[in-house]
């Protein structure tokens, strides 16, 4: 079942990262950033959707978080 995060709930920087860091199959390029973000998990997984800042198409992207030591 798909889990709404409110995006105002993470760290600024970490939400501007995800906002930004993504990829437009449209537009195929990456780094151009979302509009009308929703950020979600489903299948124990996170999410980000929303629409390219360019194009206005779809865009979903898969969080992968990784520890750094």
């Amino acid at each position: 079942m798909k889990e709404i995060i409110d995006l105002n709930t993470i760290p600024e920087i970490e939400r501007d990262i995800y906002l930004e860091d993504s990829w437009c199959n449209n537009c195929n390029e990456a780094d151009l950033g979302i509009v009308n973000p929703e950020l979600y998990t489903l299948g124990g997984r996170k999410y980000l959707g929303g629409n390219c800042k360019v194009c206005g198409a779809v865009c979903t992207s898969e969080i992968i978080e990784q520890d750094v030591e």
